[in-house]
């Protein structure tokens, strides 16, 4: 055990944290050079071509008599959970910053978790083969706001390998080794799992006491379910099978469970139902929802059978079934993000060729009922229940922290306050590149967070501000259903929940994109938005219009005006008995214009 590091690498996005990893496996001989790719770590095409880690993954090397087991990381604040499970996880960290971009929001928000969690943390100067880059700037920054000492910041290029001997013999020296007693019955902290067809759920597992072999009962801490360890071992170029494994060792163990939806994530693996857990289980919570539908309706059992599999590999991935009158059949889907969703949608039609239609995102709302005070959560408007059986109805947020250039102080400000955003504090220091900076904090609804949000930050900043955020509640909100009506008929799969003060801006773009949508016909079709009964934004689609005079010439003008009566009956009596067939595709065009 004396001779085992535990590490996870923590870097805002894009700080060159796969390229780092990389190296040091090249550097232990840990994969021969001939099966070395970039970014090997990253198992999905889809992180390939992103140039993102989304999913945590382990590798153990071997340096100078010591095991090494590196648990990486993503860095995208979607994945911000599987953050936190490779930190408790580890004994220690290396925090790496971009020689360019400096201290971001989640190099410092990665950092905070780091010492919540009480893990010595070894920085690093990264990418400092960069031409004109401001080398001393950057350890400034760091000393001046993590608090480190010179001596401490390592310099390194994930590129060319500068620094990576130093870090290794740094990792050795100043992360501990892993604690635990080798006498104790087995406990083992799950920080991650996933499905294989052959050896059916796999947990990646710390062991914080004892030893497990093969064959051994092991029980779930939190629900007692039984598992039998079919396999153990280790990951490295491939699986590596062993009879037994001991304590401070990270391992895998296949269980032969068909569902990951069995396994509880953060959960303690024991023999002895006795011991205590590691952690308290906090579920990593959907902070998005959105309905998914297949376009075709040939793929409805094909799509049912990928929305499944593609859940074994992705706890943190939730469905439920819904039915659209328009639409169709689909899921009701929780993600952890944007890019979470957008994930699972490019993986839907790669890995299971299904073209999909993927609703507007939305949150998740809390209704409090009146006398009883009991707690709904509801995401569509269609889940809204009598305003009469409502007490209030509360929103979540989120605290975000923003960095940016101090010239774009007001602007930001502005911006924020705009999105209902709620401003805390800020700060000011010098990054990297000797630009004064400043750090804001805001608490602002999730609703505004989640969509276009950040596009808009980094537009209005020229790209340079980034952000980091975190739940922190829910608050009490003026939430409203606004209902949509096409020919004075409420069309209830366009319903959605919004705040009242956004309701007549968002009501009036909503109707304008539905008039250029929605078919002529020979009659006029009325566009209306709805908010407590009361119409405020309306847009009307014009009638199809013939001339039926124009073969007239001259006589009566009396005969003129009959046939123009006529034509206005007829439109009338369209109209009366005349119905809108709404166009399957509605909602694909008008959430695609928004």
């Amino acid at each position: 055990m004396d001779k085992i590091r535990n590490f996870s690498i923590i870097a805002h996005v894009d700080h060159g944290k796969s390229t780092l990893s990389d190296k040091l496996i090249e550097f232990t001989h840990t994969v021969s050079l001939r099966d070395l790719k970039d970014q090997y770590l990253d198992n999905m095409d889809l992180e390939r071509e992103r140039g993102i880690t989304i999913k945590l993954q382990t590798i153990r090397m071997e340096y100078k008599g010591y095991t090494l087991n590196l648990i990486d990381t993503p860095g995208h604040v979607d994945f911000s959970g599987e953050v936190d499970r490779s930190l408790m996880a580890s004994d220690g960290a290396l925090l790496l910053v971009d020689v360019m971009g400096g201290i971001e929001a989640q190099t410092l928000g990665n950092y905070l978790k780091a010492i919540d969690l009480n893990i010595p943390v070894i920085p690093i100067l990264n990418k400092i083969d960069i031409d004109n880059a401001d080398i001393e700037g950057s350890i400034d920054a760091i000393i001046n706001i993590l608090g480190f000492e010179r001596e401490e910041i390592i310099l390194s290029s994930g590129k060319t390998g500068l620094g990576i001997e130093n870090i290794l013999d740094s990792i050795i020296e100043k992360i501990p080794a892993p604690s635990g007693d080798i006498n104790k019955s087995f406990r083992g902290f799950i920080f991650d799992s996933f499905f294989d067809e052959y050896r059916g759920v796999v947990l990646l597992v710390k062991i914080l006491d004892g030893s497990v072999s093969i064959s051994d009962k092991l029980y779930f801490s939190s629900n007692s379910t039984e598992i039998t360890v079919l396999d153990l071992g280790y990951i490295k170029e491939s699986f590596i099978s062993e009879k037994n494994a001991s304590v401070g060792e990270v391992v895998y163990i296949a269980t032969g469970l068909k569902s990951i939806k069995d396994v509880v994530i953060k959960d303690t693996l024991v023999k002895d139902l006795s011991s205590k857990p590691l952690f308290k289980i906090t579920e990593e919570k959907s902070m998005v929802f959105s309905s998914i539908y297949p376009l075709e309706a040939s793929d409805i059992e094909k799509f049912r059978d990928s929305v499944e599999k593609l859940s074994i590999n992705d706890a943190s991935f939730s469905y439920t079934p819904i039915s659209n009158s328009i639409l169709g059949f689909g899921y009701r889907c929780g993600f952890l993000g944007l890019l979470h969703m957008d994930i699972i949608k490019e993986r839907l039609l790669r890995e299971y060729n299904i073209d999909i239609f993927v609703s507007f995102p939305s949150v998740e709302y809390k209704i409090v009922l009146k006398d009883t005070l009991q707690e709904v959560l509801i995401s569509q408007a269609q889940d809204l229940l009598d305003l009469s059986l409502i007490d209030h109805i509360e929103e979540p947020f989120v605290k975000v922290d923003i960095i940016a250039p101090k010239i774009y102080f007001g602007v930001i400000m502005e911006f924020v306050l705009s999105k209902r955003g709620e401003f805390i504090n800020s700060s000011f220091y010098n990054s990297s590149v000797n630009v004064e900076r400043t750090l804001f904090n805001f608490d602002i609804p999730l609703s505004s967070v989640i969509y276009n949000f950040f596009d808009e930050l980094k537009s209005i900043t020229s790209g340079q501000a980034s952000m980091d955020y975190s739940f922190s509640g829910f608050r009490i909100s003026d939430i409203k259903r606004l209902d949509f009506l096409i020919n004075h008929e409420i069309v209830d799969p366009l319903s959605i929940l919004i705040h009242a003060n956004e309701a007549e801006k968002e009501s009036r773009k909503y109707v304008s994109k539905m008039k250029d949508i929605i078919p002529r016909k020979n009659f006029s079709i009325a566009i209306q938005a709805s908010l407590d009964g009361k119409v405020i934004a309306r847009e009307d689609v014009k009638p199809f219009r013939k001339d039926v005079t124009q073969k007239l010439y001259g006589g009566d003008p009396t005969r003129r005006m009959k046939l123009l009566e006529k034509q206005k009956k007829g439109k009338k009596k369209s109209l009366m008995f005349g119905r809108v067939e709404i166009p399957s595709d509605l909602f694909i065009q008008l959430y695609s214009k928004l």
